[in-house]
């Protein structure tokens, strides 16, 4: 008997957990089992779930928190049975879900995916509509009567076109999930990541309109964009940019070039201005209006592994880089704010600054690739493990402290956490400089987690208890930013 797993990755309002629970449990068709793996430590729900008395239903609780992309990857290695269904734990499941997606896997078991019909809910669980659904309805969504299948190129061009699915509704062949995980860099678009993998290896998607599950469209889920604004649409920048690459190496140009163009994205960035505040505009407007060109080099998923430094690496090879010595000005600017002070490069990656700080640096990176690279080019450097080790890690024992090209790679809290960890190894009046990617710069590379200008980078200055000197955009006035990448906000500050 074919039984479909519903997992609910959970994290937030019990109250509406508890409905979307029940909403399986009204389900009129009894071949399923539920498991909700619980991401937070909200009181009295692990004693709701064991009064449910109902087999059908596990629950578990992480041991620590493990953010949205783990605790969803936690519930693919938790499938079981032959159908997988990622459910939202704020959406709804009418009664007739498991009967359709059931009844649709019979008629074409082949396919990997399957969409139902979805109706959209508000907050309070009323009727919605929206412009982005009413847009996914219209213009993405292909026209369906009944049932119908897609896959290859035709779906992988209807999706960077649009993403009209809802993901919390689909559901998967188990076989299908198996071996992918979602993507731990990305922190918005995991959804259509893993989905465009999948038909790349070839699964299919059938389309079956019987309405069937209710997607609720939050009325903060907005704001949140907004306020997010350029960490969120600076991430989709970079992965429409790398699809558009890969999908082109697949040899599907028609969905590259939509990939490229990514004009429904574009487009929602501009739905957005009216609300946004100063900052949301400006990274509003940098993608809305951006250049549509795509790197040479695709970006890794993460700074920790090998990958990322090869491709440190391979950016550095081409011949008119070293012809024309293009870390010249890079170079003397480093020189000239530190001069003869000892420096800890904190995140020092291949040691490109390291080296230009010559015998006076000490680098430490959390990349023992990267480590290793900078060791083979003579220059001192240690694993964030190893450096509490040395003879260096004793406090004021460096009157300079940089960090270029560091804080834009995670959330500011968690930048400040990392670089407060060093600052016990400066002396008093030690100089502190913080560098990081103007705007074109920050959509080269999808590793790149917060957009921080001078206003940010002076808000991890104070929060580290420096005081700042002096602002300085480098090697070009702040407006060329928007269309130089290398290009950089610079902060001088110094440590009381």
């Amino acid at each position: 008997m074919t039984t479909v797993d519903i997992l609910m990755p959970y994290y937030g309002d019990d109250e509406l957990m508890r409905t979307a629970v029940r909403s399986v449990l009204a389900q009129g068709d009894p071949r399923w089992r539920l498991t909700v793996v619980d991401d937070g430590a909200v009181p009295g729900v692990p004693e709701w779930f064991a009064g449910l008395g109902d087999e059908r239903v596990r629950y578990l609780r992480n041991a620590r928190n493990l953010g949205v992309t783990g605790n969803f990857n936690k519930c693919l290695e938790l499938a079981e049975h032959e159908l997988v269904v990622l459910m939202g734990c704020d959406d709804r499941m009418l009664p007739n879900y498991v009967g359709t997606v059931l009844s649709a896997h019979a008629a074409v078991p082949e396919a990997g995916i399957i969409q139902p019909g979805v109706r959209l809910i508000d907050a309070e669980g009323r009727p919605a509509r929206t412009l982005v659904d009413e847009a996914k309805r219209r213009i993405y969504a292909p026209k369906v009567r009944g049932r119908r299948v897609l896959a290859g190129e035709e779906l992988a061009l209807s999706l960077v076109r649009g993403d009209w699915l809802y993901f919390p509704s689909l559901c998967w062949k188990a076989s299908a999930l198996r071996g992918v995980r979602f993507r731990e860099d990305l922190r918005v678009i995991q959804d259509l990541a893993l989905l465009l993998e999948l038909v790349q290896r070839g699964e299919s998607l059938l389309v079956d309109e019987t309405v069937c599950f209710e997607y609720r469209r939050h009325s903060g889920s907005e704001s949140s964009t907004t306020a997010h604004a350029g960490s969120r649409f600076a991430e989709a920048e970079g992965f429409f940019l790398e699809t558009a690459d890969r999908l082109r190496g697949h040899g599907w140009h028609k969905a590259a070039r939509a990939a490229s163009l990514h004009l429904s994205s574009r487009l929602f960035a501009l739905t957005l201005l009216p609300r946004a505040d100063r900052d949301g505009t400006k990274a509003l407007v940098r993608h809305a209006f951006g250049p549509r060109t795509v790197p040479a080099v695709t970006t890794p998923g993460s700074t920790d592994g090998s990958d990322y430094t090869d491709r440190l690496l391979q950016l550095e090879q081409p011949l008119w880089k070293r012809v024309l010595d293009v870390q010249a000005p890079y170079r003397w600017n480093v020189r000239r704010l530190f001069g003869d002070r000892e420096v800890l490069d904190v995140g020092c990656g291949l040691g490109r600054n390291l080296g230009h700080l010559a015998a006076r640096g000490v680098g430490v990176d959390h990349n023992a690739h990267s480590i290793e690279v900078c060791r083979a080019r003579g220059l001192t450097a240690f694993t964030t493990e190893e450096f509490a080790a040395t003879e260096f890690a004793r406090p004021g024992r460096f009157d300079g402290l940089l960090a270029a090209h560091l804080i834009e790679h995670m959330p500011r809290a968690e930048a400040v956490k990392v670089l407060s960890g060093y600052l016990d190894h400066l002396a008093s009046g030690a100089r502190v400089v913080f560098i990081c990617p103007q705007e074109r710069g920050y959509t080269t590379d999808s590793t790149h987690v917060e957009f921080t200008d001078f206003d940010g980078l002076a808000d991890v200055a104070g929060q580290l208890g420096l005081v700042v000197d002096r602002r300085q955009s480098f090697p070009l006035p702040r407006f060329a930013g928007k269309l130089f990448p290398y290009n950089e906000f610079v902060l001088i500050a110094h440590k009381p």
